[in-house]
């Protein structure tokens, strides 16, 4: 845990923004200052259904944070003034406004969890996100991209992955 705590310690204090459900229990946090991100349009496979190909062929300009925190495969609970949001709620609930308290907030902390391999992050007006390995899915449970192209992986055994990102095999060009 020694060495979460060091990982994130320099998104101590800074404010979370452009929190966001994804697909599924996937769920996206920015810190630090915004950058832009540009993806260049994609030639389709031609497999690929319509509106994946019209996807695709569209220029993607994209808001992202000197750390950019993606939950990925792991399970998640996050508890704000409004109430409690967890990862399989019903992606349309107006528990999203759940969601909307986290922005703003102060990252104060990240500790372990009540549960084997998690994370607790919490916040100065009162949130908290936990994050557990799921019980479906063997995969990464978080990813922390993190502007200069170093992305840190935890995985459900609770190790941590350090890569470094080849700038020339992204498909999205960051603007400074």
């Amino acid at each position: 845990m020694e060495q979460i705590k060091d990982l994130f310690a320099p998104l101590v204090g800074q404010l979370v923004w452009h929190v966001q459900r994804g697909v599924g229990t996937f769920l996206t946090l920015e810190f630090g200052m915004p950058h832009l991100s540009i993806r260049e349009p994609i030639s389709p496979k031609s497999a690929s259904s319509p509106k994946v190909r019209r996807n695709l062929r569209r220029r993607g300009v994209y808001v992202t944070g000197d750390w950019h925190l993606w939950v990925q495969y792991g399970d998640w609970i996050l508890s704000t003034s409004c109430g409690v949001l967890s990862s399989d709620d019903d992606p349309d609930s107006p528990m999203d406004e759940c969601l909307r308290d986290l922005d703003g907030q102060r990252l104060m902390s990240v500790d372990p969890g009540t549960k084997r391999n998690s994370c607790i992050f919490s916040f100065d007006l009162g949130g908290s996100l936990e994050i557990w390995p799921s019980d479906e899915i063997a995969d990464d449970q978080w990813g922390l991209y993190i502007w200069n192209g170093d992305i840190v992986s935890y995985s459900n055994q609770g190790e941590l992955t350090f890569t470094k990102s080849d700038p020339n095999e992204h498909i999205f060009k960051r603007l400074y």
